[in-house]
């Protein structure tokens, strides 16, 4: 086992409410009657307590852009750990994939875990200020989740050879220590076990709770227990939604009133049925991801591309915010053919909307942007022929369409399928905006 001073990340939990219930998750969403949102004033003592801690500080869920406050959250940990705007994210993004692996990094004083949904779509431009390090992960893949609620003692593990599994626990050894309302916990799933089943909690959140060692980790290692994720136990592709237990675990969730355990969403494994030899557990902390091919998303999760675009001009912009409400995209022009040019042109990229975006001369912005929705709401006060005005210079982003684009706009065959390769680039009339050829 490790000791929190010697790991890279340190997890604050500051909701367990998800936008998904995957299989086997390791903060056990879907059964919880009633998720929990952490205040700020814990998240606060959370962040502080930590001070003197070198690694990364990691806000995880749950899905926690859907936190009420993500953005007071994010804000207070850039201040504290960051000091400093980052820019991230800024250019339109083609391979969102490829912008994951390539852009981020687990050497950071703050990160973020989220799947990307729509919360991260509306937290967008903050989460790029604030965390070069993200983890992203939309759960619409082949991912495998191991069991994570199999007894050991249900399955006939001895007590010598499960001390040396779990002091071995590939969670433990590779992820992270965390802080929830309830406390501070050697072990992140040690820490949402206790959330699960209405623990005592962790430690008191002081400044050097983090240095603890293992041999402090004795008042929690009852979680281990109940816990198989260093058994050699079944997996289950993630978006399965079913969690493999055992009777005696299935008993604790119906006292919860979990709602998978409810609706049937377990499934349970007898003991006498059990073969250790047919399963092999996780060893590595990207196991999971491994066997999903490492497949964060893909160009059919659409959650941060546009959702609209909406097309005025300068003279009736302040009228047409009054009148239309917009909730994405605005497209600043009096040209319409231009304008649905451009709209047709960035739609298929995923644009960052805390930018200006100037296509070829013409603001494309979004009433989200941290500089300017004070401005939408109170749209009296919007000088509509300064929308640049209320940007910083590092978030004006000039773009160009290319030549060669209108001559993808002209391809027109109702009858079949037709493909153009122009620059390395593959477009599909049958096929959603673009992708990269191989």
């Amino acid at each position: 086992m490790r000791s929190p001073k010697d790991m890279e990340i340190i997890q604050i939990d500051i909701t367990n409410a998800c936008v998904h219930k995957c299989s086997n998750c390791t903060r056990f969403c879907g059964h919880h009657k009633k998720p929990f949102f952490m205040e700020f004033e814990t998240f606060k003592k959370a962040v502080d307590s930590l001070d003197d801690w070198s690694g990364c500080v990691g806000i995880i869920g749950g899905e926690p852009t859907i936190h009420p406050e993500f953005e007071k959250f994010a804000n207070y940990i850039r201040e504290k750990r960051i000091g400093k705007k980052l820019e991230l994210s800024r250019m339109p993004i083609h391979d969102m994939l490829k912008h994951i692996n390539d852009s981020f990094s687990l050497k950071s004083k703050a990160g973020l875990w989220s799947s990307l949904n729509l919360g991260y779509y509306k937290h967008f431009e903050i989460i790029n200020d604030t965390f070069s390090c993200q983890l992203l992960n939309d759960h619409n893949n082949a991912c495998q989740h191991q069991a994570l609620l199999m007894s050991r003692k249900e399955l006939g593990i001895n007590d010598e050879e499960w001390i040396k599994k779990r002091d071995t626990c590939w969670i433990q050894n590779t992820w992270s220590a965390a802080i929830t309302p309830k406390g501070a916990f050697f072990c992140e799933v040690a820490g949402a076990l206790d959330m699960l089943f209405n623990g005592p909690g962790g430690w008191d959140v002081t400044k050097d709770w983090w240095k603890r060692e293992p041999k402090d980790f004795v008042d929690q290692l009852h979680w281990c227990e109940i816990c198989s994720g260093c058994l050699d136990v079944p997996k289950r592709i993630s978006n399965d939604g079913r969690d493999d237990v055992t009777p005696l675990i299935f008993e604790k969730l119906k006292e919860v009133e979990s709602p998978k355990a409810q609706k049937e969403l377990c499934v349970i494994h007898q003991p006498e049925d059990y073969d250790k030899t047919k399963y092999k557990t996780f060893t590595g902390g990207n196991d999971y991801m491994e066997a999903g091919g490492n497949v964060r998303t893909t160009s059919e999760n659409r959650n941060l591309y546009p959702k609209s675009f909406d097309v005025t001009n300068k003279e009736n912009l302040i009228s047409f915010i009054k009148d239309s409400k917009p909730k994405d995209w605005i497209i600043l022009s009096s040209d319409k053919n231009k304008a649905q040019k451009v709209a047709k042109y960035i739609k298929d990229f995923i644009i960052n909307p805390g930018c200006l975006y100037v296509c070829d001369g013409i603001p494309v912005f979004n009433v989200l942007a941290l500089s300017i929705r004070d401005f939408i709401n109170k749209s009296d006060n919007l000088d509509s022929k300064n929308i640049s005005g209320y940007y910083p210079k590092d978030k004006i982003i000039k773009i160009s369409i290319p030549k060669w684009y209108n001559n993808i706009l002209s391809i027109k065959n109702k009858n079949k399928r037709k493909v153009i390769t122009v620059l390395g680039i593959k477009f599909s009339k049958k096929t959603k905006g673009s992708e990269v050829s191989k």
